[in-house]
């Protein structure tokens, strides 16, 4: 199977998207902003309507690109959580969110999501996580507990561009980042109160089930 001519033909099946969205995107890639891949976006967008979302959790928002998808998926009585560290990006997002009509939908908050995170009430139905890689472990930590039984987890790149596969070349400078990721994925395969799948997705995504019953 020439796995490159199947992705390059995959890739003609892109989700649609507004003129808003597709403004983000180019600006994502001019300014050089990691965003979720369209194609991970919606399938983040599928999975929140097929699971009837309606309390939403993203750690990570960047410029707000999922958060739209998210938003739009659970709106209108639906909500979306999110989290971002970085100032500029916050503020873009939230001028984003007002450009789409989605305020009403989104709580944004500007902060390290480890100090928001233990701070959250309640429990979330779909969390997505999509921020330092190297930090999931530590985001999972908080989100197992803030995910309620019968919920979906999601967390995007987690195959690094195929760094992550033992074997793989990879520069120095990301051996502890991709360790963590390694680390993590197991953790998540092992679980035993979590059904998991891989998808070699954009960069790579898990989708984690949390089981409604847990032994004692």
């Amino acid at each position: 199977m020439d796995t490159r001519l199947l992705t390059d033909y995959l890739k003609t099946f892109m989700p649609k998207r507004d003129l808003l969205l597709k403004q983000m995107e180019q600006e994502g890639l001019e300014d050089k902003i990691p965003i979720a891949d369209p194609q991970t976006a919606g399938l983040l967008y599928l999975l929140a309507k097929i699971h009837n979302s309606k309390r939403v959790l993203e750690i990570g928002t960047a410029t707000g690109y999922s958060t739209i998808w998210l938003a739009r998926a659970v709106a209108p009585q639906g909500r979306v959580t999110t989290i971002e560290i970085n100032h500029l990006r916050h503020r873009r997002a939230r001028e984003y969110f007002q450009r789409a009509g989605l305020d009403n939908n989104i709580t944004a908050y500007l902060g390290d999501a480890l100090n928001v995170l233990p701070r959250l009430s309640g429990e979330f139905d779909f969390i997505f996580m999509d921020a330092a890689k190297g930090q999931y472990i530590s985001f999972f930590e908080h989100a197992y507990d803030l995910l309620a039984p019968g919920g979906v987890l999601v967390a995007d790149n987690v195959l690094f561009k195929g760094m992550v596969a033992p074997g793989a070349k990879y520069p120095r400078r990301k051996r502890t980042l991709l360790i963590r990721l390694r680390k993590f994925l197991h953790m998540l395969n092992n679980h035993p109160h979590l059904v998991t799948s891989i998808l070699p997705l954009g960069d790579g995504v898990v989708l984690c089930f949390k089981e409604r019953k847990e032994s004692s």
